[in-house]
């Protein structure tokens, strides 16, 4: 009995050191005749369950994301959501990028680079520099257009796109001590701002594929967007790191043209949770570069909160990094 106990206690001070982890998992057709509708059809678009199923969209932006459903009916024109600027991003300066923000696996489309013709400087080397662990602190915040709600790599990303009323990402840094690390820091989701997902899959062909027809099918803005899997899905023992050999792609004709001989549809999307340790320092420590202000917390004591503001003026935004103010708006 006593055995018994010393056991139980363990395995509650071992659950108390542990946290869940999200794992996105995809399970995909048991053969090439699996379409799975339900997943890649606008049937029921306005039923906002079969929303969230779908892996393709069935609303205008489709047409500017270039990911509607095979069988969304296009307007044949843009002028339609002129307003939106959305419309009026080339899809060169769009990509599909994962973990911008802090615990969360999703992949959001995300403005990353300049459009063709912007001149070097300041601000198209900003906007590239969001790609890489860049010094420039401010490189790596993603922002939102406070009125287009078009996510951006950062706010120079979004200068050269036409947009510089943004709304910065907060950062979020965890430490055992107020000063913190901010090299490591993470980024919060923008609050009242519906960012839209994505699929990070290939959509061009392998320059050695003869076939045109195909290659249409595979790279045309009016394609369908019905994605199939290859390869084997994530290894879930809860005591391995996640491992996956899968590749997506936009449709079976892109599978085609990069030589994918037996791809099969997703299916089903679900979550897997498994557990992984939980760290508990001390402090957490919030920047936000709208307000140019950092607040620390410490976890133990909410009473012991400071909060620094920090005086940057003529189009500037404080970097925590370099600790100084950095000019990132024309003024």
């Amino acid at each position: 009995m006593m055995m018994m106990m010393m056991m139980m206690i363990v395995f509650l001070l071992t659950i108390s050191l542990i946290e869940v982890q999200v794992v996105l998992s995809y399970e995909i057709g048991r053969n090439n005749n699996t379409i799975c509708p339900e997943r890649h059809s606008c049937a029921d678009s306005n039923d906002s369950r079969a929303e969230i199923r779908r892996y393709c969209k069935c609303d205008s932006l489709c047409e500017a994301y270039d990911d509607c459903c095979d069988d969304y009916v296009r307007s044949g024109s843009r002028s339609n959501s002129s307003n939106n600027n959305a419309f009026n991003l080339s899809r060169n300066v769009v990509g599909c990028i994962k973990r911008l923000f802090h615990r969360d696996d999703s992949s959001h489309y995300t403005v990353d680079r300049c459009p063709r013709g912007w001149p070097r400087g300041r601000v198209k080397t900003g906007c590239r520099s969001g790609r890489s662990n860049s010094e420039n602190t401010i490189a790596r915040v993603p922002v939102v257009g406070r009125r287009s709600s078009i996510l951006y790599r950062n706010v120079y990303c979004a200068i050269c796109n036409g947009e510089q009323d943004v709304v910065f990402s907060e950062g979020y840094v965890e430490s055992n001590h107020t000063k913190g690390d901010f090299n490591s820091m993470e980024f919060l989701r923008p609050r009242d701002y519906s960012l839209r997902t994505c699929i990070d899959a290939i959509r061009t062909c392998d320059s050695s594929y003869r076939n045109r027809e195909v290659w249409k099918r595979c790279t045309g803005s009016s394609q369908s967007n019905s994605y199939v899997i290859s390869g084997r899905g994530p290894d879930l023992d809860a005591l391995k790191p996640v491992r996956w050999d899968m590749t997506f792609y936009r449709n079976a004709d892109c599978a085609t043209c990069n030589f994918v001989s037996e791809p099969k549809p997703m299916c089903n999307y679900y979550e897997t949770r498994r557990l992984r340790p939980l760290s508990s320092p001390t402090y957490t420590i919030l920047v936000d570069f709208s307000s140019n202000t950092i607040k620390t917390t410490n976890r133990n004591s909410r009473r012991d909160t400071s909060t620094r503001t920090f005086r940057c003026s003529g189009g500037r935004v404080y970097d925590p990094g370099r600790n100084r103010c950095l000019v990132v708006f024309s003024t």
